[in-house]
């Protein structure tokens, strides 16, 4: 007789056993469900910061980088300040850019036979140096920030002009002071 009710006891207990596996299944996918959900809220909330922190980063490097540069300017332009401040620096400064003499001495121009130039030789400085423009443009031309193109070809040469009696010969060296 132990048979027939011990049937229904392993029975039940395999059943219990089986169903106990399923629950804890189930109990394993709601928990790695739950886990998932857990871990996408995590990294939603810490990208945005995140985000932040390394945009900040690169702006920072950016500034870091512009205020090298400043500093290098602002040193560039205190020597700058000190050779201006040297009075023999500023007059020969005067004498090379804008052709200035001192009192008492003999400033010599030379001036060359035209002739065709060479494509090497071509260059800004020898058009400005060979055309007839007064000393100030000249001068515009050293300190402007974008330089203006060559200056338009002077009018081919006509027929000897004579001056009016009331007007001054041009000179072709400046006044120096």
């Amino acid at each position: 007789m132990p048979e027939p009710v011990a049937e229904p006891i392993k029975r039940s207990i395999i059943e219990s056993a089986e169903q106990r596996s399923e629950q804890r299944l189930g109990f394993t996918a709601r928990r790695a469900a739950v886990l998932a959900a857990v871990v996408c809220v995590l990294t939603l909330t810490i990208a945005g910061p995140v985000r932040t922190y390394f945009a900040q980063r690169t702006e920072m490097n950016q500034l870091a980088a512009t205020e090298a540069a400043l500093r290098r300017q602002i040193a560039e332009l205190e020597q700058q300040k000190v050779k201006l401040s040297d009075p023999a620096y500023i007059a020969a400064q005067a004498r090379e850019r804008l052709g200035f003499v001192k009192p008492g001495d003999i400033p010599y121009q030379v001036q060359l036979p035209p002739t065709e130039p060479s494509p090497s030789a071509a260059g800004p400085q020898t058009a400005t140096a060979a055309s007839n423009q007064p000393w100030y443009t000249a001068l515009w031309h050293t300190i402007a920030d974008t330089p203006h193109g060559p200056p338009a070809p002077p009018p081919p040469p006509g027929p000897a002009q004579v001056p009016s009696p009331g007007s001054a010969p041009p000179n072709p060296v400046s006044p120096g002071g």
